[in-house]
């Protein structure tokens, strides 16, 4: 037998972990049942990500669910029954992904009959079900429509109908209305004692010091204001307009109806299937935001469907990391006792590093990825607020301004939550047109930066001054273009000997663009290329080989120069393949058949003269910017072009000399077979070549 699963470790330190806490506590098992339900037996949580990493995906999943730290302070040491209703819906998740439907109706309706704060889905659901349960086109399907809405009626209505009529049955309509009244207690303000971190915390914030400022220059009179006593009550605002629970609702709804729509809009575009998880957390998002009364736990809303998506979406590990962070912060006041202050900090530092670790063995990503500066720097001014509140301020200041330190966490943590959300709405929906043109027009303006020599590089201008150059090429997974895998292979000059080769996982985060590829792989490259010399001062290569074009571009600036103005190193751009489209557009639509006559003259030199080690310069249109090494019949071959720091006819004698075979020169060509040998092993499993 082999080794036991460390899953089967993990699973049962934390149901042993549970049980020690509130040993006759049984709703966290059923929660850490459903999370292994939806974690290994959902059709759709790992459909796009490459299969060798798929059972990583599952194994994050089930861990980060059933351990996460926002539940166990609030169930198992706040005491509160949310592990319970977090296994409904995921219940209710799993339905929907295995195409369910109707069951899922069912399951989110006796959910909201639990706990009516999970209506915070409910425009998620209606958004959804318009998308993939409905049918509205053609339009001789309308009709169909009718028997499907009476069923979907009928699902949801029921557990209402159940669980409704034994009130309705002793006390009639006054009965429902008190039901009413308890369920939505307008009457106790618009935030909780401790602010949630959402955007009335900033209102109540700004009213504050508005207040403040303009009591200090005797401008007007103005009630002192009551919402900081810590007190659960309804209150006015001194300065800014009173805000009503229509109000509250009115941007609700709004915000929601924005978000979702776009996510219909972009789901239409991409004519791939709706993913549930992002519905989820943009809904649950728009109602903890500008919801009334919102109370700091309801933050789980959003982690839950948060954590889903990210493991369906690598793209976003970054943007889970940081929510989790912020909701550990965010609930760190419920818990105030010396025997809880410990509890509750251990519990998220440990959640903090489990969650590290499962995502990076996940992807294979690395922590850089995870941790972005702007990140830390967040969590560090967030632990230095939190360790003056717990030990410090009433050590200085006794019982004087209580309410400050949690003031200060709440608007710290409400400044984060709307970067989050403004960060969530940018990465989701500017993948279209406006992210296009933002990246279209800061690579051209990072193009005329290089066209005018801006970016520092330590050029090259002789042969004898290259001893070492390299080769630098990216691959990606067949099941999701986005993950890819960056290697750089050294060589001695001019002995063309193999020195060493280095390879890592990386995550592409913007979209292809015709025309513009080096804002999606540039900067990988060059980052990666960075990090490898600084870990290794001696691999500093004196030459970077890219494969593609330099300066043979249609704005004269292809990926080769990019790659060395970002790094500092002369770079060479050797393409293999001659497109005949992005060729017109580098040397003029006007030039077309001259260029088709000068190609096929090319290749009758070349196949007259296969073993002569010249090249033919590119000299249509001048300056001349590329030189042809190879050509084959096809516009395949090997095409030269300075990239920068460096002249063509110089780039031209050292890719010569390192082109040991017919395809392209050695460098780039073992980065390319590192890299998709590592994609095969790693990624795909197979032995089809990934571009």
């Amino acid at each position: 037998m082999g080794e036991i699963p460390w899953i089967l470790t993990v699973t049962a330190i934390l149901i042993a972990f549970k049980c020690l806490l509130i040993p006759a506590y049984t709703s966290t098992d059923f929660e850490i049942a459903v999370c292994a339900l939806y974690s290994f037996r959902s059709p759709r949580l790992v459909d796009r990500i490459p299969r060798k990493l798929r059972q990583n995906g599952r194994e994050a999943c089930f861990v980060l669910l059933a351990s996460l730290q926002a539940l166990l302070i609030c169930d198992s040491i706040h005491f509160q029954y949310n592990s319970m209703l977090t296994g409904i819906f995921l219940l209710s998740m799993y339905f929907i992904d295995s195409g369910r439907l109707l069951m899922a109706a069912l399951t989110f309706s006796v959910l909201l009959n639990f706990k009516h704060i999970y209506v915070y889905y409910a425009l998620g659901y209606v958004f959804y079900y318009l998308v993939n349960y409905f049918q509205f086109s053609p339009v001789e399907k309308i009709l169909g429509n009718v028997p499907k809405a009476i069923l979907l009626a009928v699902s949801l209505l029921l557990p209402f109908a159940i669980s409704i009529f034994p009130f309705f049955h002793a006390s009639g309509i006054q009965g429902l209305q008190a039901i009413a009244t308890r369920l939505f207690p307008v009457s106790r303000g618009l935030t909780h004692a401790f602010w949630a971190p959402n955007f009335w915390a900033l209102y109540n914030f700004t009213d504050l010091v508005l207040y403040r400022i303009l009591s200090l220059l005797r401008i007007g009179k103005f009630e002192a204001p009551s919402y900081t006593s810590g007190l659960v009550q309804e209150y006015a605002h001194s300065v800014l307009p009173n805000v009503t629970p229509v109000g509250t609702l009115c941007l609700v709804v709004i915000s929601s109806l924005a978000v979702l729509t776009g996510l219909v809009i972009r789901w239409r575009r991409d004519s791939r299937p709706a993913d549930f998880s992002l519905f989820a957390v943009f809904s649950a998002l728009s109602f903890f935001y500008f919801g009334y009364h919102v109370h700091e736990k309801a933050i789980i809303l959003i982690t839950v469907p948060m954590t889903i998506f990210a493991i369906k979406d690598p793209k976003y590990h970054r943007h889970l990391v940081h929510l989790t962070c912020v909701s550990s912060f965010s609930l760190f006041p419920l818990l105030f006792t010396e025997f809880e202050i410990l509890l509750k900090y251990t519990i998220c530092l440990a959640y903090f590093v489990v969650q590290l670790v499962v995502l990076k063995r996940y992807t294979r990503m690395p922590l850089s990825d995870l941790l972005p500066w702007r990140h830390v720097a967040s969590w560090v001014l967030l632990g230095f607020v939190e360790f003056y509140n717990t030990f410090l301020h009433k050590w200085l200041l006794s019982s004087r301004l209580p309410f400050a330190p949690l003031m200060a966490i709440s608007v710290l943590t409400a400044i984060e939550l709307t970067a989050f959300f403004g960060s969530l709405i940018w990465h989701t929906f500017a993948d279209g047109l406006l992210e296009i043109t933002w990246q279209k027009g800061a690579c051209r303006i990072r193009e005329q930066l290089i066209r005018d020599s801006a970016y520092s590089v330590q050029t090259v201008e002789e042969e004898q001054d290259v001893q070492l150059v390299a080769g630098v090429d990216i691959s990606a997974s067949l099941s999701n273009s986005d993950m890819v895998f960056v290697s750089v292979s050294f060589w001695d000059y001019p002995q063309g000997t193999h020195v060493a080769t280095v390879s890592d996982t990386r995550c592409l985060k913007l979209p292809y663009i015709p025309q513009y590829l080096a804002v999606r792989e540039a900067e990988v490259m060059a980052d990666f290329v960075r990090k490898v010399i600084a870990e290794r001062p001696e691999l500093r290569p004196d030459v970077l080989l890219c494969d593609g074009f330099g300066q043979f571009h249609s704005r004269d600036c292809g990926m080769a120069c990019h790659v060395g103005a970002l790094t500092g190193i002369p770079t060479i751009g050797v393409a293999k393949n001659l497109t005949l489209h992005d060729t017109y557009e580098a040397v003029g639509m006007k030039n077309k058949a001259k260029v088709d006559q000068f190609l096929d003259s090319c290749r009758q030199a070349h196949k007259n003269n296969k073993t002569t080690s010249g090249y033919i310069p590119f000299d249509i249109v001048e300056p001349t910017k590329l030189n042809i090494l190879r050509i084959g019949a096809s516009m395949s071959g090997v095409f030269v072009s300075a990239g920068y720091g460096i002249e063509l006819d110089l780039a031209t004698v050292i890719s010569s000399r390192l082109l040991q075979n017919n395809t392209t020169c050695e460098p780039i060509r073992a980065a390319d077979l590192e890299s998709r040998r590592l994609v095969r092993e790693y990624f795909d499993g197979n032995d089809k070549k990934t571009d």
